[in-house]
């Protein structure tokens, strides 16, 4: 990925966490620019809420039933076409890019994955 790429790739994903409303920090940027997850496992309910809120209505877009929390591990499966529920999206040069929300080990982390 070409220094610019990566610059507008970064922007996208601060962009998309503040419409979220988190903050996160250069090393969380770095893991996410990297294709890797964050835990959301040490914010407080309230920085997250959102994020589960926005989770919801976009399930229900995407045709999955009404999603509890003990239903997540069965929506959010890690598989070639699907990383989570995609929460916030744009388009790149490597095609469409997602932030999405994921479980890793049942604890609720925010990854990016490219939709070709």
């Amino acid at each position: 990925m070409s220094k610019l790429s990566q610059t507008l790739y970064s922007h996208e994903i601060q962009k998309g966490i503040y419409l979220l409303g988190l903050n996160i920090s250069e090393s969380e940027l770095k893991e996410l620019l990297s294709g890797n997850t964050i835990s959301l496992e040490n914010r407080g309910l309230s920085e997250i809420g959102l994020l589960f809120i926005l989770a919801e209505a976009l399930s229900a877009l995407n045709s999955f039933k009404n999603v509890t929390f003990r239903d997540l591990s069965e929506v959010v499966t890690e598989a070639s076409s699907s990383c989570g529920i995609p929460i916030f999206c744009w388009d790149s040069e490597l095609g469409k890019c997602c932030l999405y929300l994921t479980l890793v080990n049942g604890k609720p982390a925010l990854k990016t994955c490219y939709q070709f």
